[in-house]
């Protein structure tokens, strides 16, 4: 009887890890986005979150350590054609939305900094506050990878959102 329990146990523990040691193959390929707002002013060390650096320009901007929009906040994003070319259109949620407002309004004339996994695509200087919620900006990839990349960054806020409202 001790034997049946200790091997029932057993079973139950075995089962318990193999559920938790389950592999998501589907994050392997997440582009997360996130808006990050330039540091201006004083360098006290620990408020910077480090140099973002554009790929194409290479302009290099000092970052703030905590983002003005998180992938969370995001409710969806678009490409879309412009007078100047092809723009990204990020859509906030009311969250988002509220946080990116009072962002344009308190960091007027600096830029915020389309980031996606951590790199440094696009930039954009604010020139007003930003009351509808929608950021456009241009990023710094080629038209053959811009299409995709939209893609890619629309299914990881879908995968993100879904398994948050888990």
């Amino acid at each position: 009887m001790i034997r049946k329990t200790h091997y029932f146990i057993f079973c139950l523990c075995l089962l318990g890890l193999l559920a938790a040691c389950k592999k998501d193959s589907d994050l392997d390929n997440l582009k997360v986005p996130r808006l990050m707002v330039e540091a201006r002013g004083v360098d006290y060390g620990n408020l910077t979150g480090g140099l973002a650096t554009l790929p194409v320009s290479g302009t290099q901007i000092p970052l703030q350590k905590e983002p003005l929009v998180h992938e969370f906040d995001i409710a969806n994003i678009e490409l879309v054609q412009v007078e100047m070319g092809l723009a990204i259109l990020i859509q906030m949620t009311e969250t988002g939305a509220r946080a990116l407002y009072r962002g344009s309004v308190t960091n007027m004339g600096g830029r915020v900094v389309l980031v996606v996994n951590g790199n440094a695509i696009g930039a954009r200087r604010l020139d007003g506050a930003i009351q509808d919620g929608n950021f456009y900006t241009f990023v710094e990839v080629s038209e053959e990878e811009v299409g995709q990349l939209v893609l890619d960054i629309r299914e990881t806020i879908v995968e993100l959102q879904t398994r948050k409202n888990r």
